[in-house]
């Protein structure tokens, strides 16, 4: 009889609470019980039961004790709507609440999601722990006399699906901390967030959609598999020229729907199982202030990239230590093919890599490529004013058949032991390179043996470049300086933040020297104006 009178009291809160409108509910794991009314920290709801079987409205707002650790699945319900957004986050003092679906995979679904929101909106998730964590899944071998594979099934932090529904708006994360999700490194598609825009079997039930402002704004995501925020669409086939609804090749017609207003800033990623950060099918994405550090630790991944984005822009980031591994390291017992800092990835036209610092990543500063074949391209790529140190094997790659890259005001570093080191490698993936331009960079090399690979890549045009110390080969120059550039800190002896040692010295031969583009940069990488003619390199000499 109690049991039935709890039930009916809970049941009458929920009644309560949908048809009430801008509700604060509180959840307490110690103190809170399912049967209050859950409307005030003192009556408090205890689980995440409630939470999930109620229809949630705009302004309504769930808050979870700090401190508080909760196990098992919320899959909330309900929109936001202008101005008014639903809003999960925390109350009290102390620690973030932390939520743990612990590999949970609820009932109807494929895989296990800590959080799932499906054609919803107007939603913000603030200073929550996200964790998907299940012990004991057994790694079992890939093939014989190859390491063990880690093979954990699919999961993910949160997961957000929009399904044949047009445009869903702001979808905010803010303030949250992802780890400890022991997804699939068979897939990107798991690990801390993921979003995607999927649609019906029936072709007459499709209906174009995709998010627009999305926020990742604050958040600490760190030990990840396999991704630490990833994002993809069905609606992204398109060629370099096609428009909507034209037929090109391969029987394909342009339906390329893209996400807008997606804003990635001031996130910290580490010890990612592989890539930390891919934005696809997006129109004018912003990634920057990012941190990105010892990215993939299990298998083949670059730190981040854009792939079948137009204007994606990539700055004011930081990307360093991603790990190589060799096939005894990795998870699939396959050597890595990518382990750098930036990647701007195919079926993408005017990547902007700007302003950003990559540094002793295990196979490489930056990627600019393209799987040739098909109706794939890469064009009009643009790498300017950033900073590259002591990456390992090579610096700048080119792969495939990329069309219009240009690469300018950079500084490549490559400083003691790091040795034959390819500053400039190009190399075909069915294909290689054409028309990159290298403009204004400053090219420093302290070890042996490094040089210079184009392959059969076509149309490199070489101007203004500073080249300096030892290098066993180096492209044709005809306005190229040789020489020290005269940096004011080159040891870091003095303490300088690390990419602040290489602002020129008043006398150094970079002064003055670059020239212009015709769209060329304003500013700086520390945000100085340039003057008449540019320096060289990424840091424009202040008088």
């Amino acid at each position: 009889m109690m049991k039935k009178y709890i039930w009916f009291i809970s049941l009458l809160n929920i009644i309560y609470l949908t048809s009430f409108s801008q509700t604060t509910c509180y959840i307490d794991d110690i103190s809170g019980n399912d049967s209050n009314s859950g409307i005030s920290s003192s009556l408090a709801w205890r689980s995440l039961k409630n939470i999930n079987n109620i229809t949630l409205k705009g302004g309504d707002s769930i808050l979870f004790r700090r401190g508080g650790k909760w196990k098992g699945n919320l899959f909330p319900t309900g929109s936001g709507k202008v101005g008014m957004p639903i809003v999960f986050s925390a109350y009290g003092n102390g620690p973030l609440p932390e939520i743990d679906a612990a590999g949970v995979i609820a009932t109807g679904e494929t895989a296990s999601y800590t959080v799932r929101l499906f054609n919803q909106e107007y939603i913000e998730f603030r200073n929550l722990k996200i964790k998907n964590y299940k012990p004991f899944e057994v790694p079992v071998p890939v093939k014989s006399g190859v390491k063990a594979a880690y093979a954990c099934s699919e999961k993910t932090g949160i997961y957000v699906e929009a399904k044949d529904v047009g445009t869903l708006h702001h979808i905010w994360f803010a303030g949250l901390e992802l780890c400890d999700i022991n997804g699939s490194m068979a897939t990107k598609d798991n690990g801390g967030i993921f979003m995607e825009v999927t649609w019906n079997n029936d072709e007459s039930l499709r209906k174009p959609t995709n998010f627009e402002d999305i926020c990742l704004i604050g958040c600490y995501i760190h030990d990840v598999d396999r991704t630490g925020f990833s994002n993809t669409s069905v609606w992204w086939n398109r060629s370099l020229y096609s428009l909507w609804g034209e037929p090109f090749g391969d029987q394909k017609t342009d339906n390329w729907f893209p996400s807008k207003a997606i804003i990635i800033r001031n996130n910290r990623f580490e010890r990612t199982g592989a890539n930390a950060l891919i934005v696809r099918v997006a129109e004018s994405p912003l990634i920057e202030y990012n941190h990105f550090n010892q990215c993939a630790l299990k298998g083949s991944g670059n730190a981040s990239f854009p792939f079948n984005c137009n204007n994606a822009l990539f700055q004011y980031n930081e990307a360093c230590y991603t790990v190589y591994n060799t096939e005894a390291d990795s998870w699939d017992g396959k050597k890595d093919a990518d382990a750098g800092g930036f990647d701007g990835d195919w079926n993408c036209k005017n990547t902007v890599i700007q302003y950003n610092y990559s540094h002793h990543n295990g196979f490489g500063g930056i990627l600019f490529c393209l799987s040739g074949g098909g109706n794939n391209f890469n064009d009009g790529t643009v790498i300017r004013y950033n900073i590259f140190e002591d990456n390992k094997n090579h610096v700048i790659r080119g792969s495939g058949p990329t069309t219009n890259t240009r690469v300018y005001n950079n500084l490549i570093y490559s400083g003691l032991g790091i040795d034959s080191i390819k500053f400039i490698f190009h190399k075909s993936w069915g294909g290689y390179s054409d028309s990159t331009l290298y403009q204004n960079n400053i090219f420093v090399s302290k070890g042996q043996n490094n040089f210079f690979d184009l392959g059969k890549s076509s149309r490199n045009y070489f101007h203004a470049n500073l080249f300096y110390g030892m290098m066993k080969s180096k492209p044709a120059d005809p306005e190229e300086i040789i020489g020290d550039p005269l940096f004011i800190d080159e040891t870091g002896v003095s303490g300088w933040n690390p990419w602040l040692r290489f602002i020129l010295q008043g006398n150094s031969p970079a002064i003055d020297k670059g020239i212009p583009l015709n769209d060329h940069q304003e500013y700086d990488m520390r945000g100085a104006k340039i003057h008449g003619k540019p320096d060289i390199g990424p840091i424009e000499h202040i008088f």
